[in-house]
């Protein structure tokens, strides 16, 4: 029920109708008993200054940034954290008595869902498959936790700009073509392009250049042609599923200031992703 007392956390994007982030959230407010309530606002780009100063104006807890925003918000904060600098996108922003925090959570996300498979990243060579903006944060996670990153994206110069952004952080190479030879070298592989969303869609690589001692990971949650002729393969392999949970789970500590109620949140969205 809301009252005068409710909380308010948002999430602004163009489109909005699809998201599944108020389910999730006020799912988990119902469940720690939290007098919260988590709405989508439909924002346009023209008017993006204009909601971000609402924030402040309505007394938001925060927001979430998503499509088409999360690069556009950036100038309009008061604070970036150094994860959303390198990535160059914020999805998440605090409101701290009138500071508004910019942060990114897909790199916490990604690297929790797969540390949470077994999936060790220090030492390992990994394969990264584009350079867009969901690949800056797999790259981010990546090289914070010690792995060793190879980027192929069909642009080159937009796979040398990501190497410029991350070379800093650690070990960060260009590979130009795949081929069944250089595939040998990686333990594991990483879909961040959107190779996959329509089914008609081309595979990102040549899933015969997979073999079963490696860890295939596509970051769209659902089974892509790829995702699937890992599973053939015998690859260990991993949707989306998890890195969407998990950077929830962040941004809710963040607002909240308490640890997300993460069964839940996994048990609704799995519940929703079978309907």
């Amino acid at each position: 029920m809301i009252t005068g007392k409710t909380k308010i956390i948002g999430i602004f994007g163009d489109p909005i109708e699809h998201t599944f982030s108020p389910l999730l959230h006020n799912s988990a407010f119902r469940e720690l008993g939290l007098d919260y309530c988590y709405v989508p606002f439909l924002v346009k780009s023209e008017r993006l200054k204009e909601a971000i100063e609402a924030i402040r104006a309505l007394n938001f807890i925060g927001v979430n940034i998503t499509v088409p925003h999360k690069e556009a918000v950036i100038p309009y904060l008061d604070e970036i954290k150094e994860e959303a600098k390198y990535i160059e996108a914020v999805n998440t922003i605090l409101n701290n008595n009138g500071k508004l925090i910019g942060f990114n959570t897909d790199a916490y996300g990604f690297i929790n869902s797969i540390f949470e498979e077994g999936v060790r990243v220090k030492g390992s060579n990994i394969l990264l498959l584009g350079a867009g903006g969901a690949a800056k944060a797999v790259a981010f996670g990546i090289l914070k936790e010690g792995g060793n990153l190879f980027v192929f994206n069909r642009t080159l110069s937009k796979a040398y700009k990501l190497k410029e952004t991350f070379q800093k952080m650690g070990n960060i190479e260009i590979i130009k073509e795949i081929n069944a030879d250089i595939m040998k070298n990686f333990q594991i592989v990483v879909n961040a392009t959107s190779l996959g969303l329509k089914d008609n869609d081309p595979m990102p690589i040549n899933p015969n250049f997979l073999s079963r001692d490696q860890v295939y990971i596509d970051l769209i949650y659902k089974d892509t042609p790829l995702l699937k002729e890992a599973k053939k393969c015998g690859c260990k392999t991993l949707d989306g599923s998890g890195m969407l949970i998990w950077q929830a789970a962040k941004a809710f500590e963040i607002w909240i200031g308490k640890a997300a109620p993460l069964p839940l949140m996994k048990k609704i969205f799995k519940d929703k992703k079978n309907y």
